[in-house]
């Protein structure tokens, strides 16, 4: 499986749900279209999950030519955009199925049961089975102190440099620690993290 998302957090919650089960692997994450059009067809990918809103290529474009190159290939098309056009240009351009963001982790698992072949029901408990229960143990850890004061930051409307500035370390560390943050808290992006974390999720070690 393949993903293609400007948002490194979004990859990276992704290929972490990956690993924690049994039926996908993670082939390749992608930033852009335009990278994903490179290695995408060399990456042995059957499934691919695209954002439909990216710099440059859109990911309805980017769909639309990796469909001619490769038209077994299924697509998920993920976006916070859920207007009926955006849908009908996801159905136009050949995605196969349509996942509004934000969404939840049995969402996603669902999705992916969608592009394994055989009963879907049984696919869909195996997928949960197989990631679930370590992903009970991982969510119900508490927030660190730091990873407290990182949401501090992010809840009074910091940007990723001010925070890194705030904070003594670099911006790709608080990229790190926000997508460990995430996968703890159980949520997609910033807003549910937020959200999440106000109403108790902050917890202490």
């Amino acid at each position: 499986m393949a993903v293609v998302d400007n948002d490194q957090n979004f990859r990276l919650f992704v290929r972490d749900i990956l690993e924690q089960g049994r039926e996908f692997h993670c082939v390749g994450c992608y930033a852009s279209g335009e990278a994903a059009l490179i290695g995408i067809p060399q990456s042995g990918a059957q499934v691919v999950f695209m954002e439909v809103k990216m710099l440059g290529m859109s990911g309805i474009e980017c769909t639309r030519r990796l469909k001619s190159l490769l038209p077994d290939l299924i697509i998920v098309m993920v976006t916070g955009l859920d207007d009926l056009r955006t849908i009908e240009l996801a159905r136009e351009c050949g995605a196969d199925r349509f996942l509004p963001k934000p969404f939840t982790i049995a969402q996603f698992l669902d999705a992916l049961s969608f592009c394994v072949p055989g009963p879907k029901s049984q696919i869909a408990h195996q997928l949960r089975s197989g990631w679930g229960g370590r992903h009970r143990g991982l969510s119900a850890r508490p927030l660190t102190a730091r990873e407290n004061r990182l949401m501090e930051h992010m809840d009074a409307g910091l940007l990723y440099k001010e925070i890194a500035d705030r904070t003594g370390v670099s911006e790709s560390a608080v990229h790190h620690m926000l997508s460990h943050i995430f996968k703890k808290l159980g949520v997609t992006n910033k807003t549910e993290a937020i959200r999440k974390w106000k109403n108790g999720g902050r917890g202490s070690p």
